[in-house]
């Protein structure tokens, strides 16, 4: 038995949610392959990873029964439904799990894919025409044609159930939710001396609130840099820096454009893609993680955050509430001014904050890659 994975995006070096979630689960999946060795009949399964390079570090350490291809060919953007997609019909492996957004449309009849969320069906300007068509169109086939998909929580199936059109009770054998995990890296640190050197690093000498995510209209960018202009003109104007950490994403130019027209420009820090070591020290010495986005499947940084022991402001009525709970302040995140009003709150009342920072330590503690890999390692294997 060959069960083949994808693991173009978890190859990269500049990883982020999709990409961070990959290599996690493949680390993970070779410790339960190694773990489930002796009931493995024959011990004949072996596993392949794909990727367009070499794969690097960690990623290339490879058990026994683990081999990796490089397929080398077309580009990059057209690699999954070219280069991919011929190695199906030339080589096909017995099961196919692809887990970011996109499977070949050559692919063997057990294919899995994970669909992370459905963002693109409800914020279209959010992403290119093409972009957005891609990803739903995508997700739908997905629903129709795949033999299984995994999201990461039930409001992502919910919402999988409605683009796609089909009951939900119909897509309960198929679509499966199987929880991220969390990278214990990210954990409360005591070592003031290393925080503080983060902090020398990126010349943040105040009090600051932090994001994490692309500077983009789905984060809600813009918003939070227009919450910390009312905090600031309300507050003591030199107690908080803003600092936002991430690449540029799509419609940038509106949250470039709100940067520049914000009267405290100076306090708000772009520091781009920061390694994971230096936000978790951003994370802990952060007094509030802001993150109201707009639409999510999971909301991974809540949890890095709530795992750092930080309070967050995140948004009602999304997939955050099922996976934090009563351990976050919720905030209509389409308002600027509710907003602005929640990290208010936690800034004023230290008991809350203190509450919340407790509770949040301890719901982090249900998730880990570890499990998440045990769950998806039954999945391919049909158990």
């Amino acid at each position: 038995m060959i069960i083949a994975i994808d693991a173009s995006r978890a190859n990269l070096s500049e990883k982020t949610g999709v990409e961070w979630y990959a290599w996690h689960l493949i680390e993970n999946l070779k410790k339960q392959s190694i773990a489930n060795a002796d009931f493995e009949t024959g011990n004949n399964i072996r596993f392949v990873l794909y990727s367009y390079k070499p794969l690097q570090g960690d990623l290339a350490k490879l058990p026994a029964n683990w081999t990796e291809k490089v397929l080398h060919w077309p580009p990059q953007r057209f690699w999954t439904q070219i280069r991919l997609s011929w190695e199906m019909l030339a080589n096909p492996p017995d099961v196919l799990f692809v887990p970011s957004h996109v499977f070949p449309i050559i692919h063997p009849p057990k294919t899995v894919m994970t669909v992370h969320d459905v963002a693109a069906s409800k914020f279209p300007k959010s992403y290119s025409r093409f972009q957005g068509w891609y990803t739903i169109w995508a997700a739908k086939y997905a629903v129709g044609h795949l033999w299984r998909i995994i999201v990461p929580s039930a409001f992502t199936k919910k919402e999988l159930s409605e683009i796609g059109k089909i009951d939900a009770k119909k897509i309960e054998g198929k679509v499966k939710v199987i929880s991220h995990g969390y990278d214990k890296r990210y954990q409360k640190i005591y070592d003031k001396f290393a925080i503080n050197q983060v902090l020398e690093k990126y010349k943040i000498k105040n009090k600051f609130l932090l994001n994490v995510g692309r500077l983009e209209e789905r984060k809600n960018t813009k918003r939070i840099i227009q919450a910390f202009n009312h905090l600031s003109q309300n507050a003591k104007p030199t107690e908080y820096n803003l600092v936002l950490v991430g690449n540029p994403g799509y419609g940038f130019s509106e949250v470039e454009k709100a940067i520049s027209e914000s009267p405290y420009a100076d306090r708000i820090i772009r520091l781009g893609w920061v390694k994971t070591e230096d936000i978790v020290c951003l994370m802990n010495a952060a007094e509030v993680f802001v993150f109201t986005s707009l639409h999510e499947g999971f909301g991974l940084p809540v949890l890095e955050a709530m795992s750092c022991g930080t309070p967050v402001v995140a948004t009602k009525g999304s997939c955050t509430e099922e996976l934090a709970g009563d351990a976050c302040v919720y905030v209509n995140s389409n308002d600027v001014w509710s907003i602005t009003a929640g990290i208010t709150e936690l800034l004023d009342n230290k008991e809350l904050k203190n509450t919340l920072v407790k509770k949040g330590l301890e719901k982090s503690q249900n998730f880990s890659w570890e499990k998440c890999a045990e769950e998806t390692y039954k999945l391919l294997m049909d158990q």
